[in-house]
């Protein structure tokens, strides 16, 4: 028998038991959603966590003391008192000058004021290493340089936010507005003196973010501080007044070895470094891979992916399940057509192929239905600002379909091989 004969009245058998053929395939299509929902997430993920990666650079980890070490009333409170310090970072770089990056970092919450703005912010003090990793911006100016390091120069760049091609459906519930960014977005700060605490400051430099659905720094943030201004570091720890974590020290040491496979090595290397440097009090220093870090931020939306999936799995399931009753039920009632078949010629195979492409029929007629609602609400959820949704591939509808199809495949092997070992006769006089 052809195969064009066969899917011919594969389709004739469907379209004749509409309600029947519907709600067997109503539950592949469901499961089609939730496959096409998921691997959208998949890819996002994917992609998100490569870029950022490869922002911030192949070998990227970070040195820095635990923020609840020292709460503990012991002996070890003594500890907590030593901290990372700016002379840390540099005896690193010198001590392993074949790292790509060592780039110390001092977070500090600071008054800002110029004309009308009077906010509290996070101010951070840097130096030029800070450039070589997770640049994403276009600079107008000028970035910190050596000379303001060694100087100690009162000058400071400005992180200008993109802000949004098109604001997402959340968005116009989100009442709170950054006060510092509205300004600087309405205000040309370049050349002005900005007021940091208790010192004046010139704005040397503004760093522009691309818009927030091209910016992968805003996707995954792994730092538990987002900086709008930076001061070079040595500024930063004389004369910066406002809060931080760290008194004297630094918050914490980014460390890139331009490598992914010698992390581990200077990981140990330079937490036994450090810790060597403070006589071995070091205990509350913790060196953590970059890599943890993202895994640690994509944990919540990974798990709702996996139920996602989960639940397109179970529909897909009892959809091929559905096929499955269908396909018996559609045998018995045509043993004697398979009697008939088999006695003009029709072999074992002719009769199982037969089955078999009006189940996959079923498969694909709903994995198309579900491809076509799904994809309406994907494109739906990405017109309306969700930046995952904004990840839809081409290929993926492909992939669900094909997921449909297969299952009607699996589906119908048993009963397509039952009604192959029908005997002719006995189908013929089959009442």
């Amino acid at each position: 028998m052809r195969i064009s004969e066969s899917l011919r009245t594969g389709t004739l058998e469907i379209f004749h038991h509409k309600m029947r053929s519907f709600l067997s395939f109503f539950a592949i299509s469901i499961g089609v959603i939730s496959i096409l929902y998921s691997l959208t997430l998949i890819y996002s993920m994917s992609t998100r966590t490569k870029k950022a990666l490869e922002l911030a650079g192949p070998g990227r980890m970070t040195v820095r003391m635990k923020r609840n070490y020292g709460n503990e009333s012991s002996s070890d409170a003594k500890e907590a008192k030593e901290q990372i310090t700016l002379e840390d970072a540099l005896a690193v770089r010198h001590q392993f000058p074949e790292l790509y990056m060592v780039a110390p970092s001092l977070k500090k919450w600071v008054e800002i004021r110029h004309e009308t703005l009077e906010d509290d912010n996070v101010v951070e003090g840097v130096d030029t290493q800070w450039s070589r990793r997770g640049w994403v911006y276009t600079l107008k100016g000028r970035f910190i340089n050596q000379y303001d390091i060694d100087h100690f120069s009162r000058v400071c760049v400005l992180i200008k936010e993109g802000g949004w091609f098109k604001k997402p459906m959340w968005y116009k519930f989100y009442s709170w507005t950054d006060k510092f960014q509205d300004y600087i977005k309405h205000n040309y700060m370049l050349g002005k003196t900005l007021k940091l605490g208790n010192t004046l400051y010139t704005v040397v430099g503004i760093l522009e973010e691309p818009p927030q659905e091209k910016n992968p720094l805003r996707s995954i943030m792994v730092s538990d501080q987002r900086s709008n201004v930076l001061v070079p570091i040595t500024t930063a720890q004389r004369f910066l007044s406002g809060w931080a974590w760290s008194s004297g020290g630094v918050d914490e040491i980014n460390i890139d070895t331009g490598d992914e496979k010698t992390i581990d090595a200077y990981k140990r290397k330079a937490e036994k470094f450090v810790q060597q440097r403070h006589g071995g009090r070091m205990r509350g220093m913790e060196v953590k891979d970059f890599r943890e870090m993202i895994k640690e931020k994509l944990a919540d939306k990974q798990r709702d992916m996996y139920t996602v999936l989960i639940i397109g799995a179970i529909a897909i399931l009892a959809g091929g399940i559905g096929i499955m009753n269908v396909t018996l039920a559609t045998i018995f009632s045509r043993i004697k057509e398979i009697g008939i078949r088999r006695a003009i010629g029709a072999t074992r195979s002719d009769i199982m192929a037969q089955f078999m492409i009006e189940a996959m029929l079923l498969g694909l007629f709903g994995g198309v239905a579900g491809i076509l609602v799904g994809m309406a609400g994907v494109q739906y959820l990405a017109s309306k600002g969700d930046t995952d949704m904004m990840m839809f591939q081409w290929w993926m509808p492909f992939i669900s379909v094909l997921a449909a199809v297969l299952t009607g495949f699996f589906a119908a092997l048993y009963p397509a091989y039952q009604a192959s070992k029908l005997d002719p006769v006995e189908a013929l006089r089959y009442e």
